[in-house]
């Protein structure tokens, strides 16, 4: 796992400046549909004064508290109270847009209810990005992720390249494509579930006046398991909204909504008939954001999330509550 690591690591430092470019929304993981946030000279004097004092390199720190009514996202709706501390290293070769970036953290978690998901987890992702032309960029990434993703409650090992293009239509428009090779590994006892989940998609963004911004993603991938009853492909369809509240405190809310249609190669009983499982999963997140001081910020989230599908079992409905205090420290 190591040596995984470290190589990927060298193929993005030495191979990145050669090819082009790409960046999504992970990931996170599972997928993040972020808006990119206009820069205006009519932000606060405290968001311009924390931008300004950034430097190339900053350490940070984060403390979430989450409350879920459904945690393992199945019909016995098990409520758990989270608690997750991290920490960060990031680096960028410019204070203001970098062509290179690299960031680095480790968390803490733990769930009351059930260790499934207590763990230690790492990412690291690193990023190069060029502009090519008046209109066109170009931005490749690498990012490693270990024990860092809980998509569908499994809790794996996750290795991806991805490739972006950027094309500005004009100043508020723009429009993206992309596409990664993703690797996922988990531990012996579900080593059925190893697959390569490559993806492609595309984005376009656009920033309106007031500091306000809306996008729309849509995204493609195919889980090739070893197993074959995880082998499954899956269409997202997002949209995200993103506006100031009360500019005096640079408050900010996120309005995300995603569907994520699936079919699944393995069977299931419908009425006495077998046929393929589909799945309609539907994610609502809201996310209120507010700094309190030029390096610490407070989040405030809820995320409800829903899944029909035609093997009873499978449906869910799952609401969780989070805040988190981050804090970022540089000199």
């Amino acid at each position: 796992m190591k040596k995984l690591l470290f190589a990927l690591t060298i193929i993005i430092v030495f191979v990145a400046p050669v090819i082009t470019q790409c960046q999504t929304e992970t990931a996170a993981a599972i997928l993040k549909v972020s808006v990119v946030k206009k820069k205006s000279s009519s932000r606060s004097s405290l968001q311009r004064g924390s931008e300004s004092a950034r430097r190339r390199f900053w350490l940070s720190l984060s403390l979430s508290s989450v409350f879920d009514t459904n945690i393992n996202h199945d019909e016995e709706s098990l409520n758990s109270f989270g608690l997750v501390p991290s920490a960060g290293l990031h680096f960028r070769d410019k204070a203001e847009k970098p062509s290179f970036e690299a960031d680095y953290e480790v968390s803490l978690h733990r769930y009351t209810k059930t260790n499934a998901y207590d763990r230690v987890s790492q990412n690291l992702t690193v990023a190069y990005r060029r502009q090519v032309g008046r209109k066109w960029q170009a931005r490749t990434t690498g990012e490693v992720s270990l024990k860092g993703s809980s998509e569908d409650r499994d809790v794996n090992n996750q290795y991806v390249l991805e490739q972006q293009m950027q094309y500005r239509l004009n100043p508020s428009n723009k429009v993206r494509a992309f596409a990664a090779y993703r690797v996922k590994r988990y531990p012996i006892v579900d080593s059925g579930k190893n697959a390569i989940d490559p993806y492609l998609g595309a984005r376009f963004d656009q920033t309106l006046k007031g500091e306000r911004a809306w996008g729309l993603i849509y995204r493609y991938d195919k889980n090739r398991s070893q197993d074959p009853k995880d082998r499954y492909v899956r269409w997202t369809y997002g949209a995200q909204y993103n506006t100031p509240l009360f500019r005096q405190h640079d408050d900010r809310l996120t309005i995300d909504l995603r569907y994520a249609p699936r079919l699944y190669a393995r069977q299931v009983k419908v009425d006495g008939v077998r046929v393929p499982r589909r799945d309609q999963r539907y994610v609502l997140d809201l996310l209120y954001e507010r700094p309190l001081r030029q390096d610490m910020q407070m989040g405030l989230n809820y995320r409800l999330e829903k899944r029909i599908s035609n093997d009873p079992k499978k449906n869910f409905n799952s609401h969780l509550l989070g805040v988190t205090f981050a804090f970022n420290w540089w000199k």
